[in-house]
Order: structure tokens, then sequence, then C-alpha cells
């Protein structure tokens, strides 16, 4: 049976602004067939194989061609298939060809809409695209076309009334703004060009006709930029978004619904994505209850897997009415508490009684760091295992550590270049014992925040504010 392929329009850039149905489609893919414009924090989250397809200007790294045919293939082999295009799947974006290919081909198939940058990358730079005082209508014009088309009616279009937005054209952006002022265009008609809209890179500048080439020349735009023509772009300088953190770009461990990531972006910032070590559950053999003692939890995941053993046995936490809890730092205190238990008091190797037992449960080889100094027994839940993290870390301002262990699997993943990028580069650790796991790794630009997100918040802020 064929799979379903599912036309998803990613939308501008910003990873909020994809619809639930998408998500939910994407949730559900075996395959992602994405394009070069997709935010990489878009796909983080979900565990489908990916495939890049990306496109750059002047160069096709794979065929449309190759790319009709790959979903035709990828569909009758039963997988169901998501491909993910920037914006809208049927604004410019060959959504159109790829439906009819695959209808031909008998292969199910689904349109899901997505915001295209048309409307809403120039809302992100404070441009309406309609407005009772400037525009009663919009057209929405393709810089590129077919090998063989004809030119734009050039004519029809100067004449037009309304919002003139053109999409994939600034390598035409000269031509563009010649035809319009010599078909009767004034060449003092306001124009703006908005580039990587929603994106923390999003720049944009305003001038008329006659001037934007010039402007955008003179500070170095280039595209993906989309270029709007009209009275709207009078409303730039008011309408457009002054947030505090607009324009950096930061990098976080991954988490679902990571309440991290929704501060950092409510405060204008961009958010991507480091991806977690990843996990496996070890055998292992349970202390004795009836004996009593402490228990040190090192980290939650750790424990996690320690109830998974008890319940597998009959056993739920009540087993450890005769232990003392103790948690490693503040993370895990947190945690265990948001999972109905309250750790007795935070680890300190000086208050622990040797005269009961002394249990430690972590990682294998977080775990192997505590073997040399305190007699005690040490129970392994789980294993860690490295993930390539293949991120390019000039393109952040900062990281954010909320723990130690999001600390190593960054460190891990990387390669010797990618660690000396990030040994200079502002690493907010929350948490002292996260600050010291940094510096340990030879990181040198650590700022050590209390922890909670409020305080990464305000501590980002004035860092960056210097």
């Amino acid at each position: 049976m064929n799979g379903l392929v599912s036309l998803i329009g990613a939308g501008p850039g910003n990873p909020e602004l994809l619809t639930l149905l998408g998500k939910r489609r994407l949730e559900e893919a075996d395959v992602i067939v994405y394009d070069r414009l997709v935010n990489p924090a878009m796909l983080s989250p979900f565990v489908a194989e990916k495939i890049d397809v990306g496109k750059l200007p002047l160069h096709h790294k794979v065929s449309q061609y190759q790319i009709n045919d790959m979903l035709v293939d990828l569909s009758k082999q039963g997988k169901r298939v998501v491909r993910l295009k920037a914006g809208d799947p049927y604004v410019f974006g060959r959504g159109g060809e790829e439906g009819q290919y695959l209808s031909q081909n008998k292969i199910p198939f689904e349109v899901v809409p997505g915001l295209t940058s048309a409307i809403a990358g120039l809302a992100a730079a404070g441009i309406p695209i309609t407005h009772r005082d400037f525009a009663s209508s919009f057209h929405v014009i393709t810089g590129h076309r077919k090998a063989n088309g004809k030119e734009l009616d050039w004519e029809n279009i100067a004449h037009q009334e309304g919002t003139i937005v053109f999409l994939m054209g600034m390598a035409q952006l000269p031509n563009i703004t010649t035809q319009l002022i010599a078909h009767g265009m004034a060449s003092e008609t306001p124009v703006a060009v908005v580039q990587w809209a929603t994106h923390w890179k999003q720049r944009s500048v305003s001038s008329d006709l006659a001037n934007i080439v010039k402007t955008v020349n003179e500070m170095q735009i280039t595209s993906p930029a989309l270029i709007v023509v009209g009275g709207v772009v009078k409303l730039m300088g008011a309408l457009q978004p002054h947030q505090p953190l607009q324009g950096l770009h930061f990098l976080i461990p991954y988490k679902q619904d990571s309440k991290l990531f929704n501060a950092l972006q409510d405060e204008g910032a961009a958010v991507n994505f480091f991806d977690r070590r990843v996990k496996k559950p070890l055998a292992f053999d349970l202390p004795d209850f009836n004996a009593g003692g402490t228990l040190i939890v090192t980290d939650f995941a750790a424990f996690h897997y320690f109830q998974e053993r008890l319940l597998t046995l009959g056993v739920d936490n009540r087993a450890l009415t005769n232990w003392k809890l103790v948690a490693c730092n503040h993370i895990v205190k947190y945690r265990l508490q948001e999972d109905g238990l309250l750790a007795d008091e935070l680890y300190d190797p000086k208050k622990l009684d040797y005269h009961r037992p002394v249990v430690f449960i972590g990682e294998r080889v977080a775990l192997s760091t505590y073997n040399a100094a305190i007699k005690a027994d040490y129970i392994a839940t789980y294993q860690s295992e490295t993930v390539d993290q293949n991120i390019d870390l000039n393109d952040f301002h900062g990281i954010v550590f909320p723990s130690s262990a999001s600390v190593a699997d960054l460190y891990t993943g990387c390669t010797s270049d990618e660690r000396e990028l990030m040994s200079h580069l502002r690493c907010f650790a929350m948490g002292q014992t996260v600050a010291d796991e940094c510096q340990k790794l030879g990181l040198k630009n650590v700022i050590a925040v209390k922890p909670s997100y409020d305080n990464v918040i305000q501590t980002v802020k004035k860092v960056f504010s210097r």
C-alpha cells in the first residue's frame, strides 16, 4: 500500500509559525524531504529520516525531477512522507508540480498550507500587506521564470493598485526597478527589502524605486529576501517590532515543550537545539530496601530508569520509605519534585552517614567520577552514547546549559574544531555545578546564572546590552 505524501508549508522561518496539522504530520512521518530554507530548529523534535534536497540560487544539488521521483519511490515503499517547504507549497514552491506528478502516479497526497513570506515576512518587518490608507489589494510575483519564459507584463504590473511583492527576485532587483519606472511607476514609490524574514539574521532596508538598488548594495542585503513595493512601506518605521533579544541566536539542549526555548523566543531571540546523547537502559540489581540508607540521585534520567525497574517488580516509590533521598544538584531536586518526590537534601559528601548503606544511581560513565573519592555502592541504570552534532557554531551568539549532562552532550558530540569555537562562545551555565563542568572542559567564556529561566533571560539581556 502506498504511503501518504504531505506537501507541507513550513512558514517563513520561525519554527513556531508551523501549523498544528503540519506539526502532527511531521510527528507521524517516516521520512521528511526538506528544503534549504527550512529552519533546523523545526526539524529537531522529529525522529523521521531527514533528506536535504535544498536548492541554492542557480545551483540545484537535487533536481526537481529527482525530487518528484523520490516522493513516489518513498510512498511506494509504504512510508509516510512529508515534503517540507519554506513558506506555502503552492506559492511559488513548485508544490503544484509535485502534486501533479503524485496524482499521475496514483500516489495519495495532501497539501498542508503554510504562512507565505509574502505576508508573514512583511509583517515581521513591520509592513502590513494591506492598509486602508495605502492598499486595498496585493499582488505576489515571482522573480524566477521558466528558462524559456517570456518577460513579465511590466505595463500591467506598473499600473496595479495596491502592494506588489516580489519573491525570489533579488538577482532581478535592478531590472525590476528599471522596468517599473520605465512603465510609468513613480520613481519615489516606497520600496523595502526584507532578508531572512523571521530568522535571527533578519535585516530590512527601505528606500524608493530610484535608490533601493544603491541602498541594498551599500547594506549588502542578499538573497533570500523579498521585495515589497507600495505605500505600506511607509509604516515600517512605526510598526517594526523591537524586542530585547531580537537578532540574537542561542543554542540549547533539545527538550520537548522546552520552557527555556519559549522564554528566549518570547524576548525576540531565535533558538536552535543540539541533540542530547542517546540513553540506553542497563540491567542492574536493586539495593536492599529493608536496610535503609542514603540514595543519591546524580541525574533524573537515572532515577527514571530506577523507577521503571521498581515497577516491573510490582514495587513503587513507597519502597524508599527507609531511605534518605539526596539530589546531586538543584535541577535534579526540581525534577524529583515535579515527579512528586521531595529530596531530603542536596548532595554534600561531608554530610553522608557511612554507618548505613550509601547508594549512588546514575549514568555508567558519570558514576566513575564519584568512585575514587567516596566509598559507596554505585548503580548504573543507563549509559549514554554520543551523537554527532554537525552544528555551525559560528551562527550562534551563545549557548545555555541547564545541566552538567547537557554540557557533556554537546562537547562530546563536537569535533576538535567545533570545540575550539565552543570554547570562545558565551556559555550561560544554570548553577555553579554546571559552570564548573564548563570550565573543566576548557570553555573560557562561562557565565554562571542562578538556576531559573527568569534569571537566564535577565542575565542574557544584561550581557548583550553592554
